[in-house]
């Protein structure tokens, strides 16, 4: 039995998402990354407003990383579901880093409205190939 991975996590697209080179792609899946920033609010103990912001890496895989190159750019509002992962890479000076990302199954988010054409509406991006679930290793390395 696994245990549970799962998160949800709304906010707002603080980069335009982009493609990751591979160094060994499992069959030719692509990778588009991009980060959320996704603030709480809060009293502080001096009964202030007060805010805190998460930044957090997103993974699509496939036919969703295509979809998410094509449609989401900086600053859309975005809800994402999906399992976190461990990701390690080198950095350019050789040590290796570490960060937990999200693998994006599902993702929705509001088109923004142009120039009076309309109301925004909402679009719903699902990984329906399971490509995030099929790349084999736990662990992805990758470069920048």
């Amino acid at each position: 039995m696994n245990d549970l991975n799962s998160i949800l996590i709304e906010g707002t697209l603080v980069d335009d998402p982009r493609r990751v080179p591979l160094s060994d792609p499992p069959d030719g899946v692509k990778l588009v990354k991009f980060d959320i920033a996704s603030n709480r609010y809060y009293m502080d103990r001096n009964g202030e407003k007060a805010k805190e912001t998460v930044f957090i890496g997103v993974q699509c895989w496939g036919s969703l990383g295509d979809k998410c190159m094509e449609k989401l750019r900086k600053g859309m509002q975005c809800r994402t579901v999906g399992r976190l992962r461990l990701c390690r890479w080198v950095s350019a000076d050789g040590t290796t880093r570490r960060a937990i990302e999200i693998v994006s199954s599902h993702l929705e988010f509001r088109r923004p409205k142009h120039n009076g054409s309309g109301a925004p509406g909402l679009e719903i991006l699902e990984d329906t190939e399971n490509a995030s679930d099929t790349t084999g290793e736990a662990e992805v390395f990758y470069s920048f």
